[in-house]
């Protein structure tokens, strides 16, 4: 490519100049050749979110990411690889939290930077522009469940035992087994009575149920993490319950031991609307179906077994998710009063 010079450029410095301009202008390709900068980012999310897929992402999370992807094209749909800095994706992100709130454009971050990853991988851009953005922080910290007292558990599972409302909504016996237990609501309604050994007292978790995009409900044979698949021991009121469950008539009949009306698996946010319209007149309006989750944590912190216990019951894969989010903190300890006086004073 031949390019003159401007008249009276005696040294070729402005010609240098509008050579450099050019070069900054002109889409690198890349080393696949199928990537430069005027290649849509919207096009490298969309291509992001299949290699994930490629890789055995779980469905749910697929799932997630491509709503957040769909909601992300709108603030990006006409950026380019080559205008993808810092300011805009940041600009774009913001964008996303304000109309659809941190936790959607957190997911918009994460594949934001997976997709611009892909093209400095293929020597278009020297670095990834969303390393630099700051991370989305929610303008609060969610509160989230809180965990039950012993006292407030037993009086809940009497009255619970006792309401016709919980009753008709079949939510005796899986509320039940979530305090029995503290498993995910997921894995609850994804047990099978293949999975309920009587004689043993246990529950084997194997699986969980999630909507799929395109597919609907199902129940996938995988769990959260590799420590999400576990047995779990079960106290006597529970194996009791699940054994006079599987004498019933029409959920003895059915492969899963929670069914929906239908005799299909039962949907988890179903479930939740469900136990919260029962949930006031038990008189327990901010129990979620977690609140069960992290009162068995606190129980076992309570009864001063390890946190290592506590993340195998409930299938943590770090014992620092039991002890950080689900056992409770800020109680007073008595006892480290007496130990450092004991240790100062003699007392």
């Amino acid at each position: 490519m031949e390019r003159r010079g401007p008249q009276g450029d005696q040294h070729g410095k402005l010609a240098e100049d509008a050579l450099i301009e050019s070069l900054k202008t002109r889409a690198a390709p890349g080393l696949s050749g199928e990537i430069s900068l005027d290649t849509r980012v919207s096009d490298l999310v969309d291509r992001h979110i299949e290699s994930l897929a490629g890789d055995g992402k779980a469905p749910a999370t697929l799932t997630t990411y491509r709503s957040a992807a769909r909601k992300l094209r709108k603030f990006s749909e006409a950026l380019r690889v080559g205008e993808a800095t810092p300011g805009r994706m940041n600009a774009v992100l913001r964008s996303m939290r304000e109309a659809h709130g941190a936790n959607m454009a957190r997911h918009g971050r994460t594949l934001l930077r997976g997709a611009l990853q892909i093209a400095v991988l293929d020597d278009v851009l020297g670095a990834n522009p969303v390393a630099q953005v700051s991370r989305i922080e929610s303008e609060r910290k969610p509160k989230g469940a809180r965990a039950l007292e012993s006292t407030e558990l037993r009086d809940l599972i009497g009255k619970l035992r006792v309401s016709e409302a919980c009753r008709a909504a079949d939510l005796v016996d899986a509320v039940t087994i979530l305090a029995a237990t503290g498993m995910r609501r997921s894995e609850l309604l994804a047990l099978r009575w293949v999975d309920f050994d009587e004689d043993a007292g246990t529950l084997n978790i194997t699986g969980k149920v999630a909507r799929i995009e395109g597919q609907g409900l199902k129940r996938l044979d995988t769990t959260k993490t590799d420590s999400s698949e576990r047995v779990v021991p079960l106290p006597g009121f529970a194996v009791t319950a699940l054994s006079e469950r599987r004498g019933m008539a029409f959920v003895g009949q059915r492969p899963m031991i929670f069914p929906s009306t239908a005799g299909t698996w039962r949907d988890p946010d179903n479930f939740n609307k469900q136990w919260r319209n029962v949930r006031e007149g038990l008189g327990v309006p901010d129990v979620t179906s977690h609140s069960f989750r992290k009162t068995v944590a606190t129980l076992i912190d309570d009864a001063g077994l390890s946190a290592r216990i506590g993340a195998d019951q409930l299938g943590h894969a770090k014992v620092s998710m039991t002890q950080d989010r689900y056992m409770r903190r800020g109680k007073t300890h008595a006892e480290v009063a007496a130990l450092l006086g004991r240790a100062i004073s003699d007392e």
